[in-house]
């Protein structure tokens, strides 16, 4: 079968793979979507993350169930269905309090064993969740981004009458977006971002204003760092109000530099917001396929699988135009 592996940075190549066998309590599922992610992208950019080169990549998918091992119950040959692609250690403090996202040693597949960019993937049927076979396939593909959009506004706890600045119009954000507008009733979101094509789909998809930078002296109740850079985070902090809320939901690929005298000094706290819980899985996949949440314009392109190397170098790109890229098998 075809696959995307990762042979090292910048490197990434559609290969012949044997296709995986699968366990008692496994489940063997053709891959239908698989989406790109920003962790892809620093794997793609830096290696990071991946435990074994080559290695299959990818994390986010929809499929179908084509077999299903002796002991498995509740899934069955043709259902549709996504996964819970987190590899905890399951041996940590957070684990043993159920708290995955947090394990001290998360995984995810597509790093730490043999990932979605592929014809078919084996998985043990506690992570796959069966999804109404009615739903959009191609849209339920985004549910395991979009259940990271939910846990930021989980923690973030947003109410109607935040003002919510965002930095940084990349899938996460513009699902973080979508998500405050139409499931906690937020209108008042800025967006800044330094490419025209993402704040003119951030504008889209509900942002109340966009700019390439937050305006001087304009302060927020709530402040989101989608971005990633030393940059963003003090610009995040430096435009949130006194007593308000930073929260940073970005991976660093470099070190980072806060003015930390500035958040003393306002009182604002600084969240983490790491991934998602099963439950945010779950609710994803629901407000898809209700049409709670439309995740359709975020979908930029879908290429099929013998193009992945292709998708990689558009989403690498300085232009930074595509948003959602799709891989079709």
């Amino acid at each position: 079968m075809e696959a995307i592996q990762y042979y090292g940075p910048g490197d990434v190549r559609c290969v012949q793979v044997e296709r995986p066998s699968f366990g008692p309590r496994e489940v063997l599922i053709k891959v239908s979507y698989a989406g790109i992610c920003g962790s892809d992208l620093h794997i793609y950019r830096k290696g990071m993350f991946i435990q074994n080169i080559p290695e299959t990549m990818g994390h986010e998918f929809t499929g179908v169930v084509q077999e299903v091992g002796s002991q498995v119950t509740g899934l069955a040959p043709g259902d549709v269905v996504i996964a819970d692609p987190m590899v905890p250690c399951m041996a940590c403090g957070s684990c043993r309090r159920g708290s995955y996202n947090t394990c001290e040693a998360l995984g995810f597949i597509g790093e730490v064993r043999p990932g979605c960019f592929a014809e078919y993937i084996a998985l043990d049927q506690d992570v796959v969740l069966k999804v109404p076979a009615a739903g959009d396939q191609k849209l339920l593909a985004l549910s395991e981004p979009l259940a990271v959009a939910l846990n930021i506004c989980r923690r973030a706890r947003f109410q109607p009458e935040d003002r919510v600045a965002l930095i940084g119009a990349g899938p996460i954000g513009l699902l973080t977006v979508l998500a405050a507008k139409a499931l906690c009733g937020v209108t008042h979101i800025t967006v800044a971002d330094l490419s025209q094509a993402r704040l003119a789909l951030a504008r889209r998809v509900g942002a109340s204003s966009v700019c390439q930078r937050l305006p001087e002296g304009q302060k927020f109740s709530k402040v989101i760092d989608a971005a990633g850079q030393s940059a963003t985070l003090n610009a995040a902090v430096s435009h949130t109000e006194a007593n308000g809320f930073t929260y940073v939901v970005s991976i660093f690929e470099d070190g980072v530099s806060l003015d930390i005298n500035a958040l003393v000094s306002a009182q604002i706290t600084l969240v983490g917001c790491n991934v998602y819980t099963r439950e945010d899985l779950a609710r994803a996949a629901q407000v898809i396929s209700d049409g709670t949440v439309d995740v359709e314009p975020l979908i930029s392109q879908v290429l099929p699988l013998s193009q992945g190397a292709e998708a990689f170098r558009i989403l690498a790109s300085r232009e930074k135009g595509a948003a959602k890229i799709l891989l079709r098998t």
